[in-house]
Parts: structure tokens; sequence; C-alpha cells
């Protein structure tokens, strides 16, 4: 990449504000603090977090993703989440499924506005099981303290829960429980590491009570693991949410004492299929639809002895799962010119999906992508927000030399660097130059932050032109070749110096959206 390591490996010198018109720097402190709460404001946004299945080895429906027209209304109604919701009880000595909702109310909406700060949590389950004449209510309160850490190409949310209140009761057929809330003790703790388009995160829970009986008799209720237990991602196309939680019940009672395992994951994803209309004199031949799917699995196992139960009752799954929403994408005009063309179907879909937005063409698929417009596609991609740079004004920043206030181009390079997809110094970006296949696979990966994948003991792939790969490349192209999304051609080359066309673009982007719709959420 030409001046590659010139370019992005400074900091903020020569960053110029539409106030100065170019001529003027405004002091390091004032610039330093702009761009924090610019940076802060522009994340990658949030598709849910950690909590909407809770925390209590249940699960529930979780929220959709968001629809491609939302992007053009506001429709949100910002009503405070209730989930539809499964969980077991096992209290009793025998496993119960109990089904009712949980309200997820998590008052973070503003956790952008500062570096640090503090903000409330509160679920509240209500669920029963009429036909076994079991009950539970349950109300738990957090207070998560967060600060953000700043790297160079990602930035981190460290936040740390502390316990409000948790209220809690449970009644079955054999007596009713009651959670001594003097007693309880909640802890949570969460990192949540954003790149540029996608947000994954980790999160270590523990927690225990005391039920007391109504003759006073007490129970201990204790989950807790020494390791990570919660992993999840949220991006535009898909997210996960999976738990590994191990609970332990104790009382005098032996038959009532018992170790359980449990697994809940949930998973939202957005999957892509034309529809071809069937009568023929209509004005368009069909079009791509999106279906938004969720899906929640709890897997649960009794792994101490208990000879009273069945093997079903000692080892089960619950599923749940609600209707699939289906919204309708622009028809793709103009592209007559591309039938029977090996990119077709991807060209369509970027178009339908409204991240080629250029004014088709006769021979546009086999015109050089430019750097510029291969990091406008990936900013529509990943939503990633360019609306703070929609609209000049005093305090607007110009980051390179050739991309100025009036470029088409300015909002979606402004975005890409607030979100750290890529850095500047003032220097050009050489916005209209061709993207090269190992500039554009730098970037691609970047995006989606696996780019520690392609640190290795041995890191080489099977291509035969292996050797070509620039060293600031290698660890980008690595990743992507250990994924299976940077592929090489026909005869085994990956072409790192070969600028790419429009129609590659168009493939290389779309096997990108495809592994984020599907392939990511299989390791978790």
């Amino acid at each position: 990449m030409k001046g590659y390591k010139q370019r992005y490996k400074h900091g903020y010198k020569g960053i110029k504000t539409k106030k100065s018109l170019g001529k003027k720097m405004i002091s390091l402190g004032a610039l330093m603090v702009l761009m924090l709460t610019t940076m802060l404001s522009v994340m990658s946004k949030a598709y849910g977090s950690e909590g909407e299945i809770g925390f209590f080895g249940g699960i529930s429906e979780g929220d959709y993703l968001p629809k491609n027209i939302e992007k053009h209304v506001n429709i949100s109604d910002n009503k405070t989440p209730v989930y539809a919701y499964k969980e077991m009880i096992f209290i009793s000595g025998e496993p119960v499924e109990v089904t009712g909702t949980i309200t997820v109310d998590v008052e973070d909406d503003d956790i952008m506005a500062a570096s640090s700060g503090i903000y409330k949590e509160r679920y509240i389950i209500k669920a029963n099981n009429k036909a076994n004449d079991v009950t539970l209510a349950r109300s738990l309160s957090l207070n998560t303290a967060y600060w953000i850490y700043e790297g160079e190409f990602k930035r981190q949310i460290i936040k740390d829960s502390e316990l409000v209140s948790w209220v809690e009761s449970i009644t079955t057929p054999t007596g009713a429980y009651s959670l001594d809330s003097d007693s309880a003790i909640f802890s949570k703790a969460t990192v949540e590491d954003i790149t540029a388009g996608v947000a994954y995160y980790s999160t270590t829970l523990s927690y225990s009570g005391i039920f007391k009986d109504a003759d006073g008799n007490e129970i201990s209720v204790v989950v807790e693991n020494n390791g990570d237990d919660i992993y999840g991602y949220k991006q535009p196309w898909s997210k996960v949410e999976t738990q590994k939680l191990t609970m332990s019940i104790r009382s005098t009672d032996l038959d009532l004492s018992m170790d359980i395992t449990l697994n809940p994951r949930l998973e939202a994803k957005k999957t892509i299929y034309y529809n071809e209309n069937q009568p023929f004199p209509i004005s368009f031949g069909g079009t791509y639809n999106q279906r938004m799917e969720r899906e929640a699995t709890l897997e649960y196992e009794i792994i101490s002895q208990h000879s009273n139960l069945t093997p079903s009752q000692k080892k089960n799954e619950l599923l749940l799962t609600t209707a699939n929403e289906i919204e309708k994408l622009p028809i793709p005009e103009g592209l007559d010119f591309i039938e029977g063309h090996w990119a077709e179907d991807d060209l369509k879909k970027l178009y339908s999906m409204q991240i080629f937005t250029e004014v088709p063409h006769e021979g546009m698929h086999f015109e050089a992508m430019t750097r510029g417009d291969f990091v406008k596609a990936l900013c529509l991609t990943m939503d990633i927000d360019t609306s703070p740079y929609e609209t000049i004004n005093n305090d607007s920043q110009q980051i390179f030399g050739d991309v100025g206030f009036e470029h088409p181009l300015y909002p979606y390079i402004m975005g890409a660097y607030h979100a750290k997809l890529v850095k500047g110094t003032g220097e050009d970006f050489d916005v209209n130059v061709p993207i090269t296949r190992e500039e554009a696979f730098v970037i691609y990966i970047r995006v989606i932050g696996l780019e520690r994948l392609g640190v290795t003991g041995s890191p080489t792939t099977s291509f035969i032109d292996d050797s070509l790969i620039a060293s600031w490349a290698r660890k980008e192209i690595v990743a992507g070749y250990r994924l299976g999304i940077i592929k090489g051609d026909d005869k085994g080359r990956v072409n790192p110096k070969q600028w790419i066309s429009k129609a590659e673009a168009a493939a290389i982007i779309n096997r990108l959206i495809d592994y984020l719709r599907e392939e990511i959420g299989k390791d978790y």
C-alpha cells in the first residue's frame, strides 16, 4: 500500500478544522477532547447486549436485529423490552419448566456520552407452570460502572456491576421458597471489545443466595464459575449470546441437593433470499427479501446422583422460537448488462441492500474499485455511523488532504476514521486510487476485528504467491485465510498486488456478509 506505514503509524498530526479552513491547527488539548467526544458518539451501534436472556440459566426470544427500513424511518417505540422467557426450576428436587416473560431495562443509552460513568440495569422475570403448580417471581437491580479504554484500531468498555436489590420467590406443590435478600451476593464483570464493525464481549458471572421455606429451613443456591462463562457478539447481520453456568443447590434434605450445568444460547440473524414474481406482465421480475430470525436453546444436565429422576429429567433441552419477520429490499435497477456474469448475484444483492450506490452503467463491473469507494461500501455494510459528518460546521475536521469537507466521500472516510477502521495524519488517503487486494483484505479483516487470528507460529498461507504478501498485510490475510473468507483464484494465487474490480469487490463484500450471517455464530 503506497505510503501505508507513513500514513497509518502516526497520531493526529495535521488535522484541520472547518474553522481554520486548513490554515490553523486547533490546540492539542481541545482537539483531543473534541475527538474523544466525536469517537464516543459514533462508536459501533448496539444490537442488544449481554443479559437479553437474563443470568439465571433461562432463555428468552431477545430482540430482532434492526431492519433496513429503520435507516430511513424512525420507527423505534422506546418501550422497555419484554421478551418471552423459559427457565428450569430445580429447587424442589425435580426439574420443572416454567414459561413467562423477562423485562430487560438497561439504561445505557448515554453510555457513550462520557469516557466513564454509571448506569442502571433491572431484570424482572415472571413465569409459571400451571400444570405443575409452580410459579417464579424474580426482580434483580444492578448499578453498572464502566470506563472506556482506547486502543489503536478498537476500543474497550470495561464494566463492573454491583447488586442493588434481588427479590425472588418460588412456589411449588411441596412448599414456597423466598430469597433472603440480605444474604444475596451477585457479581458481574464484562469487557466489550468494539471493533470497527463488530462488538465482542465476555462476562464473568457469580452469585449466591439462601432461600427459606415457610418453616424457616434454608436452601443454598450458588452459581459460580472461575472463568469467562458468557460470550457474545453483536453486529448488523447476526448476534449471539452463549452462557455456560454451573449451579449448586445445597439443603439438609439430600433429595433437594443437586449440581447442574446450564448452557443457554440466543442467536438472531438475517438471511437473504430471492422471490421471483409469478405474474408475467409485471414491471419487475422479483425481489430480494431479508428474513429476521431468532432462536434460543437451553441445554441442562443434572450431574449429581438422583436415582429418583428419569434420564430425560436429568438431561434435556428447551427451545424457544418466534415467528420470523420478513422485509422487502429495494429492486435493483439498470443491471441488465451484468446478466450471466459470474458476479451477477453479488452485484444485485449489494445494490438491493444499498451497499453499492453508484448509478449502474455498462462495463462498470470491469472498472477498478477505488480506495474511497471500498471504504464507503464497508461503512454501509457494517452500519458505521456517518451522520455526524453529513453537515459541515465550525468543528468539522479534515483528516486527509485529498478528502475535503465538500468531497462526496467525506462522511464515509470520517466515519471509518472515527470507528478506527483507518488512521490518518493529514496526508492524502489516495481516495481515487484503485485498491489492491492486500489493501482491501487489511481493511476487510480490520472491520470485523479478527486480526489476532493471523498471529501464529507459522504465519503463512497455501497460496502459491504467499511470498508476495507485504509484511504489513500478512497478519490480516492469514487471518482471513484461516477463517475461509479470503480465497485465491483458480490457480491458487491470492494476487496481493493486483487491484480489484468492482465485480471482485462485490464478491469479497458479499462473502464477508455471508460469514457474518452464518459462519461466525457456529463458533459460539
